[in-house]
């Protein structure tokens, strides 16, 4: 168990080190209204998402990661990082063995309604436990303080409407 932990923690630092984090910073800054450091720490949790996003799928784990509300201010240097294709490509390849997918949910996935109180409860409990399992696995690959920074600090700090705000 320590070994895993100790190749784990390696494969870590080795994703959080790009040679090019400035273009996807730079590029992230022309987007949005938010100074280098920001930017850059932005950057750093969106790489150790899709680290932690790479090690799921590695694992097989029985549920897939997410993007919730929480996370907002990620999927959308996820969405900057994807427009540098060959720093992606490169970036998955080298520091992630594996080329990790932006699959947003589709329309049809959503559900907008339901048929009864029963059926939105149903659906809530389903939701509360894919968070539960997410929370669960950030915790025990990336500590608390990942969890605290993801779904504490950056959903105050870049929120939906301050991500709008922020939008040149």
């Amino acid at each position: 168990m320590i070994q895993e932990i100790t190749k784990s923690n390696k494969a870590l630092l080795s994703a959080l080190d790009c040679d090019e984090d400035n273009i996807i910073i730079e590029g992230f800054m022309e987007r949005y209204s938010v100074n280098r450091d920001e930017a850059s720490e932005i950057l750093q949790e969106t790489k150790k998402w899709l680290w932690l996003a790479s090690e799921n799928i590695k694992e097989k784990k029985s549920f897939r990661l997410f993007i919730d509300n929480s996370l907002l201010i990620i999927d959308e240097m996820w969405h900057n990082f994807i427009l540098h294709t060959r720093i992606y490509q490169k970036f998955c390849n080298e520091k992630l063995n594996l080329f990790v997918h932006h699959e947003p949910t589709s329309a049809s996935e959503k559900i907008r309604g339901f048929d009864s109180e029963e059926e939105k409860q149903k659906y809530q409990k389903f939701q509360e436990e894919k968070l539960r399992q997410q929370l669960s696995y950030i915790y025990d690959k990336l500590g608390a303080e990942t969890v605290s920074k993801w779904y504490e600090e950056f959903p105050e700090k870049f929120n939906e409407k301050k991500i709008h705000a922020i939008k040149r």
